[in-house]
């Protein structure tokens, strides 16, 4: 089992939004791709919360099509996945229905790879991964083609109207998310001040 993180969270500010935390994007073989808001809590003013997760990685995929800033993202299926020895999974259409299969190890460790098969439709569904059981990284369907993703377990904090699942728009957030970085430790204590800028204690 891989270690514990957990991240307590002060809302001292004088707004109702909702806590966020998204991942820095992994370095990919394959453009466009979508950062999803990958764990969510409402909080009112005074409010202290707790987000607690393990590295523990997964592969999903999605029906849904043309995702945009704000669409909200319901995976159609998840597998476990590690960084070593399951760490790759084929993605096909069968029967007229997309589904992974063939989990297994693949490539080089640190990786993690999803081969897409010559009956994948193009931008007919969207592939990816999560952590913890939650989306958090996905890109557009394409036949015959073999993704690879490094993930950089680095997190960023953002407070707002956000969901689970939510499509970012990170150009819009660079200027008000608080890094993560967890050096040396699994656990961060952050508050969100009265004047709405962050502090890591």
């Amino acid at each position: 089992m891989s270690d514990k993180y957990t991240l307590s969270v002060l809302n001292d500010s004088t707004q109702t939004g909702n806590f966020c935390i998204y991942q820095e994007d992994p370095d990919t073989n394959i453009g466009n791709i979508i950062t999803l808001a990958w764990l969510a809590k409402p909080a009112h003013p005074t409010t202290l919360l707790e987000f607690e997760w393990e590295l523990d990685y997964n592969f999903a995929w999605t029906k849904q099509t043309e995702l945009r800033p704000g669409s909200i993202v319901n995976t159609s299926q998840a597998w476990d996945a590690n960084l070593s020895t399951q760490n790759q999974v084929d993605f096909d259409l069968v029967n007229g229905a997309y589904t992974f299969l063939n989990p297994g190890q693949g490539g080089y460790e640190g990786n993690l790879y999803i081969n897409q098969s010559q009956r994948v439709q193009t931008k007919e569904a969207y592939v990816g991964i999560g952590m913890s059981g939650k989306g958090t990284f996905l890109v557009e369907s394409q036949p015959n083609m073999k993704m690879v993703m490094t993930p950089k377990p680095t997190y960023w904090l953002v407070f707002g109207n956000y969901q689970e699942g939510q499509v970012l728009d990170r150009s819009s957030m660079t200027d008000t998310a608080c890094k993560l970085e967890f050096k040396g430790t699994t656990s961060e204590n952050v508050v969100l001040k009265p004047d709405n800028t962050w502090e890591i204690k």
